[in-house]
Order: structure tokens, then C-alpha cells, then sequence
């Protein structure tokens, strides 16, 4: 064979792998798109069915990973690789890949028990180890909470199922806990009477069950009142603010004391 011919040869060749390399990327661009578009409509198919939104996104993203894995397989046959000999190698390595994805695999058992118990829904807020937020989405792997301060938090769901969940929309109501010190010199019962004022005011609190207001604690430099009020768990941080800045208003007009620490330092002469 000579030069020329040679030559002719590689360069059908690479024509030929250049064709497939660009058929398989457009084969994979394509799939990303459908599998896109799939997810969308599984959502509203599902959502359709009056089924949790959470199930919906589930799904959805189920149905995407569904595709663009079938997309994969088919951009990799465009390059004439033997697909059987590729699923045997991918076989012979399961072992070791088993070990690598286990907390993939986890993940994804612990997303469709999640789906199945249905412990908590769309748009509930829930704490766990050092995590707090509102749920907004559950992907197939992790589950997407948005905090207080509207930070976006991506949970492992073996976490969720592994760990104890506090659920506090599930009764939809919450109680509220605070406490105030005030000083020994102070009238208890009048500072009592203000803060039962303030709850009876506010119409966030709720009646039943009844607002609570005592003595908590006695410490070294004040007298702990205690104020326990229930509300609707989406008023909660709103309750809690206005009350922080009603009682210290509170208190300054009617001329109650709110004391820093102290020490009494009593001297005896020799």
C-alpha cells in the first residue's frame, strides 16, 4: 500500500469518526432537550392528577435521568462502539461501581420511601441535625429546602430518612417561647400583666390554647418571666419579632427594668 492510498485511507477515516463524533453530540444535544421537555410534562401530567407536588417533581425528574440515560446509550452506538461488549465491561466493573454509587443508591431508595411515607409535603417546614427550612422540591437524589433567609440547602435524601425529622406544619399551629428578665426590684405582677396584655392584643395569638405568662426562673441578677403563645405556623417568625419589640417597649413606658448582668461585691474592712 502506498503513501497516497494510505493517506486516502486516514483520511476517510477521520472524516468518518468526525461525521459520528458530530451525530452522536447532536444526538446527545437533542436527548438533553427531550429529556428536558419530558420532565416538564410528567410534572403537569402528574400535577393533573391532583397528586402532592412533590410526587409530581419526583417523577419528573425520574423520567429525566430515564432519558437521558436512553439518549447516552444511543450517542455512544453512533460512534460504533459494540454496546455489548460495553454493557459486559460495565458488568464485569459492577462490583467496584456498586461500591462507588452506594450513596447514590441510597439516595434515590431513600427518595422513593420519601414519596411513599409522604412524612412531610411541599411548602412544609421542617428542622433536622443542624438544617432548617421550607421544602421546595424532592429531585431523585437530594431534596431542596429554602431557609429563613432564603438560602437555598440541598439535603441528601438517605439524610432525611436516616436522621429525626421535626415536621412543624404538619398540626399547622406552633408555640412560640420567650422569655423576658426583669429585676428584682420590679413589680411581678404588674410586668405580668403586660406581657398578657400584649398577647391579648395581638391577633396573631391564638385562644386555644390560651396564652401562658409566669415565673420561669430565678437568677442572679433577674426574675425570668416566661411567655408562651400559640399561632398559625406560618405567623410564627412574624409573632416573634413584634413581640420582642412590643415588650421592651412595653416596659421601658411603664419604667419596668430589664437588667444586664451584675455582681454584688461586698467589702469588710479588717
Amino acid at each position: 500500500m502506498d503513501s497516497k492510498e494510505l493517506g486516502s485511507r486516514v483520511t476517510g477515516w477521520l472524516l468518518g469518526l468526525g461525521g459520528n463524533l458530530l451525530l452522536a453530540a447532536l444526538i446527545f444535544f437533542v436527548g438533553w432537550q427531550l429529556a428536558k421537555l419530558a420532565a416538564h410534562l410528567t410534572r403537569k401530567a402528574v400535577k393533573r392528577g391532583y397528586a402532592d407536588p412533590l410526587v409530581a417533581g419526583f417523577v419528573g425528574s425520574l423520567v429525566r435521568a430515564m432519558v437521558i440515560t436512553v439518549t447516552a446509550v444511543s450517542a455512544v452506538a453512533q460512534l460504533q462502539i459494540n454496546i455489548t461488549s460495553l454493557v459486559a465491561a460495565l458488568g464485569a466493573a459492577g462490583l467496584t461501581a456498586s461500591f462507588a454509587l452506594q450513596g447514590s443508591l441510597s439516595n434515590f431508595v431513600s427518595g422513593v420511601q420519601i414519596i411513599f411515607t409522604k412524612p412531610f409535603k411541599q411548602g412544609d417546614y421542617l428542622a433536622f441535625g443542624t438544617y432548617e427550612g421550607t421544602v421546595k422540591r424532592i429531585e431523585i437524589l437530594y431534596t431542596v429546602l429554602a431557609t429563613f433567609d432564603n438560602k437555598q440547602v440541598i439535603v441528601p435524601n438517605s439524610k432525611i430518612t436516616g436522621d429525626v425529622v421535626v415536621n412543624y406544619s404538619t398540626n399547622g399551629t406552633r408555640r412560640l417561647d420567650l422569655s423576658y428578665g426583669v429585676s428584682y426590684r420590679a413589680d411581678l405582677q404588674k410586668a405580668k400583666t403586660l406581657l398578657a396584655g400584649l398577647a391579648q392584643k395581638d391577633p396573631r395569638v391564638l385562644e386555644d390554647p390560651p396564652p401562658l405568662v409566669a415565673v420561669g426562673e430565678l437568677k442572679d441578677s433577674s426574675v425570668t418571666l416566661v411567655m408562651k403563645l400559640w399561632c398559625r405556623q406560618e405567623q410564627y417568625w412574624e409573632l416573634y419579632f413584634a413581640m420582642q419589640e412590643a415588650v421592651k417597649l412595653a416596659f421601658d413606658k411603664e419604667g419596668i427594668e430589664i437588667p444586664y448582668p451584675q455582681l454584688d461585691v461586698h467589702r469588710r474592712d479588717q
